[in-house]
């Protein structure tokens, strides 16, 4: 019998509870600003688990909570650029007919900033897209973002160009040997070369090339080569080389000027062998600040290892200011913008922590299941 009522007055509470609930709303589509707030970045996951469903995610790392604001889909090792112009996303991607194998397609795709929809694409010819795990100067705007430049391999290496107004690629530019892009003044761009020198390729206002030009030699690739990755700092670049050397070059010109270059390292520290390593091993804030990602007792071929230190410097003294011991080795690093910002790591674990840039202090980890493998970190523009 007590059975029986407990039965009864279980099914009778029940059923209130769930007829008090709301039916759930559909088709409800959450907007975002058409400008990001300084605290947010987007995280390009790689994710090498699925190479096909990569994507760029949009974080704010400011909030305790809710940190996930959308997504767009980034596939095959694609490359992305947010514009600071215009209410848009790029991503450059490849498909295939049959997922992973049959007709290859290559894409330019243009997102809304505001809803992460898709809004346009352009069909790129020749599977020649270069895929490699994200770097930044594969996809690059030029002449006031008119212009849309893509990094090409197939291995022989080129720059398409697009015209992002008319949605129409209007050139192909060779760059044998080189690889790739770094927008200088405003119709012309530069490429890292082989033989330890920078090509120069210069545009019409129609996006057609009409010259190029070498700079002379200003590294040894062989002795101590140059990273790929650089911060920006106003018009200069901040290339680091796997010796821990600073190699600035000023881009704001048609011809990048070599600037003289400085070590990172004090004779402690070449002692212990500090060293930069990662992935996305440096980053800039507006306010004349580099961070590069370190680890000690480096060796030939610890380049992508990693670190567990980011040093601070200003380029002006060319002085370290400060090294922030990380919580969690780190792979790459970015900082946000603005006069309270925020330096977001990747960690070892693929999680997101998140340190003020001031003082070193570690906030909070941005993990789960939002992203995979967030390789490239972009502050929102």
């Amino acid at each position: 019998m007590n059975r029986l009522v407990i039965g009864i007055l279980t099914a009778f509470i029940t059923g209130l509870v769930f007829a008090d609930l709301p039916n759930d709303p559909n088709n409800v589509v959450e907007k975002l600003p058409a400008s990001y707030p300084d605290t947010w970045i987007y995280a390009h996951d790689t994710n090498f688990f699925a190479l096909a469903d990569g994507k760029v995610v949009v974080v704010d790392v400011a909030a305790e909570n809710k940190n996930y604001k959308g997504s767009v889909g980034v596939g095959q090792f694609g490359s992305f650029l947010p514009s600071s112009t215009r209410s848009e996303l790029y991503a450059a991607e490849t498909f295939y007919s049959r997922r992973l194998r049959g007709e290859r397609t290559d894409v330019i795709t243009i997102y809304d900033k505001v809803n992460l929809a898709p809004i346009d694409e352009i069909v790129l010819p020749g599977g020649k897209r270069g895929q490699l795990v994200t770097y930044e100067n594969t996809l690059q705007f030029l002449n006031n973002e008119k212009f849309l430049l893509l990094f090409n391999f197939s291995p022989a290496s080129s720059v398409t160009v697009i015209d992002i107004d008319k949605r129409k690629i209007v050139e192909e530019v060779q760059i044998p040997g080189c690889s790739m892009i770094y927008p200088t003044a405003k119709l012309s761009f530069a490429s890292l070369c082989s033989d330890d020198l920078m090509l120069v390729s210069y545009l019409d206002k129609k996006g057609k090339v009409k010259s190029q030009k070498r700079t002379k030699k200003f590294f040894s690739g062989d002795d101590d080569p140059l990273f790929a990755f650089n911060a920006m700092i106003g018009n200069v670049a901040y290339f680091p080389s796997y010796n821990a050397q600073v190699q600035p070059v000023d881009l704001s010109s048609k011809t990048p000027k070599i600037l003289k270059g400085w070590s990172l390292l004090s004779d402690k520290d070449k002692s212990e062998k500090w060293r930069p390593g990662g992935w996305q091993i440096i980053t800039a804030h507006e306010s004349g600040q580099l961070f590069v990602l370190m680890h000690k007792d480096g060796y030939n071929g610890s380049h992508k290892d990693g670190g567990s230190e980011v040093w601070v410097f200003d380029v002006k003294s060319k002085k370290r200011l400060n090294r922030f011991v990380l919580k969690e080795w780190g792979v790459s690093i970015a900082v946000t913008k603005g006069d309270d910002p925020y330096l977001v790591v990747t960690n070892g674990n693929y999680d997101l922590d998140v340190y003020s840039a001031k003082d070193g202090s570690w906030i909070r980890v941005i993990g789960g299941k939002a992203f995979e493998m967030p390789m490239m970190l972009h502050a929102a523009k």
